[in-house]
């Protein structure tokens, strides 16, 4: 989707929230379903609001057996911790053996976005919140995801496999405004975006790191905790600051084998 175009989507969507013509009930199956409809409204209402909360082992089995009704792929042996927020469901794509831990927040919102895909054996820790704006998340198989973190997508968040996120990562791929007209508040000026976020496969993220819009982290890369990631890196280094620089390269077992 061009700049413009989301532009426009994200117009109609606070239109519509703000809308005092639209009726709560409308308001409320566009931001939180995604879809039209009082059968999969009460489905929903059903599922989240009595078993979502519901603790200990009996909590996790109904919700094992139960949440992949409201998700558009679930695969086998998904477990769903307590108190989780999940917007626009089937536009989420869910793996097998994924563990969502408490309070989680799983938001595929957009009305042209493909949502989120979430890969094999992927942990996604309590607190941590994957969050769609028209954009797209997608996340590879036996990659850890910390506690505390958000993942934000604008335009798109592309997460390799094998990927080891530590605590409180901020992932935002979009999010900035245009500011160059000081008549105008800033938050009704567009967004821009600078392509999105690209981590590939068996990438560490220390503790408290930011990776901003544009950003590309190769192949095999460790950035140090509290580093801000703001362009490309390349695969197999080792790189911290703010805003992160490569401080020396690791050995690539491709050269290895040469």
């Amino acid at each position: 989707m061009t700049e413009s175009k989301r532009e426009i989507v994200h117009s109609e969507l606070r239109s519509r929230i703000t809308d005092p013509s639209v009726s709560p009930l409308k308001k409320y199956q566009s931001f939180v379903l995604g879809k039209k409809g009082l059968l999969f409204l009460l489905k929903y209402e059903i599922i989240t609001g009595i078993f979502g909360l519901l603790p200990g082992v009996l909590g996790l089995i109904t919700r094992k057996l139960l949440y992949p009704m409201l998700f558009k792929r679930t695969g086998k042996n998904v477990i769903f911790g307590r108190n989780l927020t999940i917007r626009h469901p089937k536009k989420i794509s869910v793996g097998n053996n994924v563990v969502f831990d408490d309070n989680c927040v799983i938001d595929a919102k957009g009305n042209a976005n493909n949502g989120i895909v979430i890969g094999d054996n992927v942990f996604v820790s309590r607190n941590t919140i994957i969050s769609c704006k028209e954009g797209d998340v997608e996340i590879g198989s036996d990659s850890n995801i910390g506690t505390n973190c958000l993942i934000h997508s604008e335009t798109s968040v592309k997460i390799g496999s094998y990927v080891l996120m530590a605590a409180y990562c901020y992932i935002v791929a979009g999010g900035s405004h245009d500011f160059s007209k000081s008549d105008v508040p800033i938050i009704l000026q567009p967004s821009v975006s600078k392509g999105g976020i690209s981590i590939q496969d068996d990438v560490w993220l220390g503790a408290d790191v930011k990776v901003l819009d544009g950003s590309i982290i190769g192949k095999g890369t460790i950035i140090g905790s509290g580093a801000v990631v703001n362009s490309e890196l390349p695969s197999y280094s080792i790189a911290f600051g703010m805003p992160a620089k490569v401080a020396r390269k690791r050995q690539d077992p491709q050269m290895m084998k040469e």
